[in-house]
């Protein structure tokens, strides 16, 4: 059905062919018969004036009348009747068989030399007296016969030239036709973006050329697009993967390009290509510059900060080709938030630094001065000076002391010095040292390590986190307080665990305590003689072991903190 559909046209064709030769077999039928009945007419005028001029009715007995009839009958294709129009006798050379056409000629009204037709016959009357007339009547003209075989010759030829139109528009259908739908889908089909379509089993000749043609084509134009897509992908992997955001918009403001770091900090709307950029960008500062760039077409430079909280440097530039022709514009956005954030952290050391170191010398200052004034002082009054100057200048130098250590751990080419070491034997050598803070306090301080346990490590430095952690607990615990220290392997770390009474540090200062110079409660830091640096001495030795650093804490319940540091399986 579906090879009938598509050859439509072509049956259109055989059936108008068929229509045709009817047509023209219809008028040939007509003429024939035509130009057969004006034949035999004038044969029979012919024949009835010979008839009638050789006829011999007054000498002629009725058996000679009669036997003239026959011998016109045998030596013409006529019959012949001879009437009496006043007595209606009549001679006639009709058969036995014929007397029904005898009474049908009887009964007509003939008339004088007109050619008239009865049934299959022509008749003509011709008066060859003043009472006598002479019907001549033909033979059977063959209408019927020349009507058939016309017919047939022309259905017959109407059949062959159908087959004859099918056969030829099939080959020509198959050959060309065919084929050059298939180039049309296939032309289509590449239109369409499908540039793996192909035209299958071309023919030959020209048709032939053009499906080599296109299918060239259609490999050109993958190999192209394919090259396309490679680079597309590459660029927008590239700029994908840029931590810098990118964005591009064209000469009319619409947006043609982003990548998803811009996408997560400016963009609002999804969608956004094909989008003017004010629609699509929820950042009012950068709208403004780059509407800005947009009517002065030169670049310009700003710096956002975002509702998030982030910082970034936006560089606006206007995009001109060779001709000097405005194209658009061009956005990269860097995340300086980490600088910022540096410049905020350097910032606040120089403050806490000058500060730290400020209060102690400034304190010195003031004693010495006092003890310097020429005044005569009691011994009492200047050993209780001398007590706070020695007091001051401990704590500057346990500042400095530890700025040092600090900065010496944070430099690129600080080296561990690792080796096994007793965990138990360290926590008791840093008990002995902080054993007096404890006494002072009356803390009960318990260490559960087992004897065995080794720990591969930088001893000094385990030991100086471990003193950190030691003093940081007891100057957090109030009085008659508990610190527990618990060491264990485990998941191929060893765990150092301290464990207080504490005061306890709240969820919002538990990200910061292990920052420079923050301290939770600055006024008992003070007092204790604190510097605010332990805890982040304390998280740089676990970095510099690769290890992890946990705490614990709840606000007057107490803090337990964990150290794991990898150990070798």
């Amino acid at each position: 059905m579906k090879g009938l559909s598509d050859r439509k046209t072509l049956i259109i064709y055989v059936v108008i062919s068929m229509v045709f030769i009817l047509i023209l077999g219809l008028i040939f039928v007509q003429v024939a018969r035509h130009y057969v009945v004006q034949a035999y007419e004038e044969q029979l005028e012919y024949d009835a004036n010979f008839v009638a001029s050789d006829i011999k009715l007054d000498e002629a007995s009725t058996d000679e009348l009669q036997n003239q009839l026959e011998n016109y009958n045998t030596s013409f294709p006529i019959d012949v009747v001879v009437l009496n129009r006043n007595t209606q006798e009549y001679l006639h050379t009709f058969s036995s068989s014929e007397t029904a056409l005898l009474t049908k000629t009887l009964q007509r009204n003939l008339q004088q030399d007109e050619v008239e037709q009865m049934d299959s016959r022509l008749v003509q009357t011709k008066n060859v007296g003043e009472e006598i007339s002479l019907v001549v009547i033909s033979e059977p003209v063959p209408v019927k016969y020349l009507n058939t075989t016309i017919w047939s010759i022309i259905i017959s030829l109407a059949l062959l030239v159908g087959v004859f139109i099918w056969g030829l528009g099939n080959r020509i259908y198959e050959n060309y036709v065919t084929p050059i739908q298939k180039a049309s889908e296939t032309a289509s089909e590449l239109a369409k973006g499908n540039y793996n379509a192909r035209i299958q089993d071309a023919p030959y000749g020209i048709v032939s050329e053009l499906s080599q043609s296109i299918n060239m084509l259609a490999r050109n134009l993958q190999h192209i697009t394919s090259k396309y897509e490679n680079q597309n992908d590459r660029l927008k992997t590239v700029v994908n993967n840029m931590e810098s955001g990118l964005l591009l918009i064209n000469e009319k403001g619409i947006t043609r390009l982003a990548n998803q770091a811009f996408i997560n900090n400016f963009i609002s709307k999804t969608p956004f290509v094909g989008e003017v950029y004010y629609d699509v960008i929820k950042h009012q500062e950068l709208n403004d510059a780059l509407q800005e760039v947009i009517f002065m077409e030169r670049k310009k430079q700003i710096t956002i900060h975002t509702e998030t909280g982030y910082y970034f440097e936006v560089y606006l530039a206007p995009i001109k080709n060779d001709n000097q022709t405005w194209k658009g514009v061009v956005v990269v956005c860097h995340d300086i938030t980490k600088i910022k954030q540096l410049e905020n952290v350097r910032k606040d050391f120089v403050a806490n630094v000058s500060h730290e170191l400020r209060t102690p010398i400034t304190s010195i200052q003031g004693f010495v001065e006092t003890l310097l004034d020429g005044n005569q002082h009691e011994e009492e009054v200047i050993k209780k000076f001398l007590g706070i100057i020695e007091k001051e200048t401990k704590r500057l130098n346990t500042l400095i002391q530890d700025l040092l250590d600090l900065s010496s751990i944070e430099k690129d080419d600080f080296t561990l010095y690792k080796s096994h070491f007793s965990a138990n034997e360290l926590i008791h050598e840093v008990k002995l040292v902080v054993d007096r803070k404890l006494e002072e306090k009356n803390i009960d301080s318990t260490i559960d390590v087992p004897k065995d346990l080794m720990v591969l490590g930088d001893y000094n430095r385990i030991y100086q986190l471990v003193l950190n952690l030691y003093s940081n607990s007891i100057q957090y615990t109030p009085e008659d307080g508990h610190i527990n220290w618990r060491c264990f392997l485990e998941d191929g770390y060893a765990k150092l665990q301290i464990k207080d009474t504490g005061i306890g540090i709240s969820k919002q200062e538990q990200d910061r305590i292990f920052e420079r110079f923050y301290r939770v409660n600055r006024d008992r830091s003070r007092q204790t003689g604190g510097t605010g640096l332990g805890l982040s001495i304390v998280k740089h030795i676990v970095e510099a072991h690769e290890g992890i650093i946990d705490i614990e804490s709840e606000v007057g319940v107490g803090t337990t903190i964990t150290v794991s540091i990898p150990q070798p399986h």
